[in-house]
């Protein structure tokens, strides 16, 4: 697990360019909001980055392509990986065993009623006996744990959340995961990261967890691990 500052300063922002590919530079011209695609081309490069320095590889010689599902992978497969950033900081989950998922939110995601479609009738008790104030950040926890699990099993979205219970003992566990067209359950693992105040953060895998290594990686430097568990 690798967390690191996303820098968007123009500098930032003229490195990345140089470093990604032609289709990805089309596809942050097509973004509207302001400042994403300069958001989105120095993720996409700082993860090839991460990735360069897992595999020992210059970060442009990192190839990504999508898998039948639509997940980012890369060409070679030599490991899963999965990647979110939100508030001027980037998480990459790499593993060389299982497919992964790692999801951040930030506070810009406001929970209304209308997000109760996202939720299961469990959750949604739960949350119903928050206070208002209490109810953003304890939907958020909930739908980063959901973001990573689908993410993680590969299709995303198209597992219903409703249909999938993140609600966990001390922030991790083992989540049942039911699969598109008939195909079973599968059993994904999933803990919450520390954060900061206004972000949440979860992990997840879905196959067997050893353990979770996590690193601070600082681009043209390297990683340092800063946690293990």
């Amino acid at each position: 697990m690798f967390r690191s500052r996303l820098d968007l300063s123009p500098q930032a922002a003229d490195e990345a360019a140089r470093l990604v590919s032609e289709d990805e530079l089309v596809m942050a011209e097509a973004l509207d909001r302001p400042g994403d695609g300069r958001a989105f081309l120095c993720a996409r490069a700082l993860t090839r980055r991460v990735l360069g320095w897992v595999l020992d590889r210059h970060p442009a010689g990192i190839e990504f392509c999508r898998t039948e599902h639509g997940r980012l992978a890369l060409v070679d497969r030599e490991v899963c990986f999965s990647v979110s950033y939100a508030e001027g900081e980037l998480l990459v989950a790499v593993s060389r065993k299982s497919e992964v998922g790692v999801d951040i939110h930030d506070s810009e995601v406001t929970y209304n009623e209308d997000l109760h479609l996202a939720l299961t009738e469990g959750e949604m008790r739960l949350l119903r006996r928050l206070s208002p104030s209490a109810r953003q950040m304890f939907f958020l926890g909930l739908w980063a744990r959901k973001e990573a699990v689908l993410r993680a099993v590969g299709y995303g979205l198209r597992v219903p959340p409703d249909e999938v219970d993140v609600l966990l003992e001390d922030g991790k566990g083992t989540v049942a995961v039911p699969l598109p067209h008939g195909g079973g359950v599968i059993e994904v693992h999933v803990r919450d990261l520390p954060s900061g105040r206004e972000t949440v953060a979860a992990v997840a895998a879905a196959g067997a967890v050893t353990g979770l290594h996590a690193w601070t990686f600082t681009p043209h430097v390297g990683a340092a691990l800063w946690n293990a568990g």
